[in-house]
């Protein structure tokens, strides 16, 4: 489901609190409503959707579901496996916030460290030669869009209509900075705008390099625990090995395009790249919200900005780094949430203990994911 249409719709959600289902239209088996939905959603009745796989872990709400229905593709040749992994672009990001923090933690970095303390010479000249003036960018403006850096990837049409001419040609990272400079100008000077930017999150990515001295695989690897999590289907695709014994991707869509075998370069060092499942990235939010990843017990709250401090130990009221959060307009249910290019989204409700992710074959707009989260509202008001 298309991102704008559902920040618009979850917020009525979380407003009306799921009081517009009724009971009678549950069966008692929570598994049953979960999978119902996805057959109704990409069956012949309603066919929104090619296909679509999700997870649901709650133990508030006693669910832990994972399942899918209808096709891996937009030829319908084969069924839909939830085991199947799947690119999952721009959701790579809170994985990189993730990082950074992990870096703060371990005293490697600071949030409003210049960029140009971590980043290479060469990338420092391309930025200021594209007209910005790298010194004033902090990291915790890349991490929240207000560094001012064109999206080397969303900005415009162009990157898109390059990627679909030379779909096998292999990007750096050097090259996709110097697109942004090529075909976009600054936003604004930095901290004073919010513009979203892939731009921003790449030079993320070899912020965590620099400062883990290894490749980015190994660094979110690390940083991250995701083996100790046991999130055995993701990886950052072609900068590290595939897992053994996977079933075949899902496939990608831009448009009606086949995009499946674009090289993984495209999107791939820090604002996109990690290849995963519905499960893995459930228990990945499960993990975070739980305090399996973090070190020091503030951490979480700093990244979700509950709280955070400037040197003088003043409160500091800025946005949240890494997610997007949703709040009702008349309760205080609260989601952080993401989604990506392809079709994939998670969202994580802590008053429920509650991880959501779906994605969708062919990124239609599917209303899978409002029922799904309906449901849970639904049953959060009856526990």
């Amino acid at each position: 489901m298309k991102f704008r249409y559902f920040y618009i719709a979850l917020c009525a959600l979380l407003t009306s609190c799921g009081t517009s289902q009724k009971a009678v239209d549950y069966d008692a088996n929570p598994a049953i409503n979960l999978q119902r939905i996805l057959d109704e959603e990409t069956g012949e009745k309603l066919a929104h959707s090619t296909g679509l796989s999700l997870t649901v872990i709650s133990p508030k709400l006693d669910i832990d579901f994972t399942g899918a229905a209808g096709f891996d593709s937009l030829e319908k040749d084969r069924k839909l496996d939830a085991a199947q992994p799947f690119r999952i672009a721009s959701l790579t990001k809170v994985f990189v916030a993730v990082a950074i923090m992990r870096l703060r933690e371990n005293g490697q970095l600071a949030l409003d460290d210049a960029i140009t303390q971590y980043i290479s010479q060469e990338h420092i000249e391309i930025l200021r030669k594209g007209g910005y003036h790298p010194d004033a960018i902090t990291i915790r403006q890349c991490l929240i869009h207000s560094s001012g850096l064109y999206d080397y990837a969303e900005g415009g049409p162009e990157y898109i209509e390059v990627a679909s001419k030379t779909p096998s040609r292999r990007w750096t990272r050097t090259e996709q900075i110097q697109f942004a400079m090529d075909y976009g100008k600054p936003h604004a000077a930095a901290g004073i705008e919010q513009h979203y930017s892939d731009t921003g999150y790449i030079l993320l990515g070899e912020i965590i390099e620099k400062s883990t001295n290894t490749g980015l695989a190994e660094g979110l690897r690390s940083l991250l625990k995701l083996d100790k999590i046991g999130m055995n289907a993701t990886w950052l695709e072609t900068l590290e090995p595939s897992p053994e014994g996977l079933l075949p991707s899902v496939k990608r869509y831009v448009g009606p395009l086949d995009a499946s075998e674009w090289d993984a370069s495209v999107d791939l060092y820090g604002g996109g790249g990690l290849v995963s499942t519905t499960r893995d990235l459930a228990m990945f939010l499960q993990a975070l919200f739980d305090g399996q990843i973090f070190e020091h017990e503030d951490s979480l709250a700093v990244m979700l900005l509950q709280k955070d401090y400037d040197a003088a130990g003043k409160q500091l009221p800025i946005q949240r780094l890494g997610f997007r959060s949703i709040q009702g307009k008349k309760n205080d249910i609260v989601a952080y949430t993401h989604s990506g290019f392809w079709g994939t989204l998670f969202i994580h409700f802590p008053e429920y203990q509650c991880s959501i992710a779906i994605n969708n074959t062919n990124d239609a707009d599917s209303e899978a994911l409002q029922r799904v989260i309906n449901y849970m509202l639904w049953l959060g008001k009856q526990s």
